[in-house]
């Protein structure tokens, strides 16, 4: 994460539909399904790892998610099994598997990614100082970054 630089409105409003869930992910309860789906906070993280850098081996996904490889497997074969990832064998190297979002896991993490309501949370940041919505980005990030520091430390 970046130390606070001047921000449009606009921007200030997607840093906090960024690091809202991020929060979310980090302090909620992993085996809790997140709200309104049959999904964990863990099995979406996968969703949206996946939607965001596209098809990746297992390993990457449990790199980028900082999981054990068994963890991840595990992850996967469940989110597969409700039909949201498919198993795609590299064409060059038929031992490499990627895991890769169908068309139900696109809308899985179209669902998780309306973790906040935009017009509320655009109405409410409206109503905050410039100021206040500085020190709300950067108290987020920090909480961030503190809630990573404990994982490594």
């Amino acid at each position: 994460m970046t130390n606070y630089t001047e921000r449009t409105f606009s921007e200030e409003v997607r840093a906090v539909e960024t690091l809202y869930p991020a929060v979310y992910r980090r302090f909620h309860r992993s085996g809790s399904a997140v709200p309104g789906t049959e999904l964990t906070v863990r099995m979406g993280g996968v969703l949206q790892a996946l939607a965001s850098r596209g098809p990746q081996t297992l390993g990457e996904i449990a790199g980028a998610l900082e999981l054990g490889k068994a963890s991840v497997t595990e992850l996967v074969d469940r989110i597969e099994a409700k039909r949201l990832v498919t198993r795609i064998r590299d064409d060059r190297d038929r031992r490499r598997v990627f895991i890769g979002l169908t068309e139900e896991g696109e809308a899985a993490v179209r669902a998780l990614g309306e973790v906040l309501e935009d017009s509320s949370l655009r109405d409410a940041l409206g109503r905050m100082t410039p100021e206040d919505r500085k020190n709300l980005i950067t108290g987020l990030e920090a909480l961030v970054r503190a809630g990573q520091e404990e994982r490594h430390g």
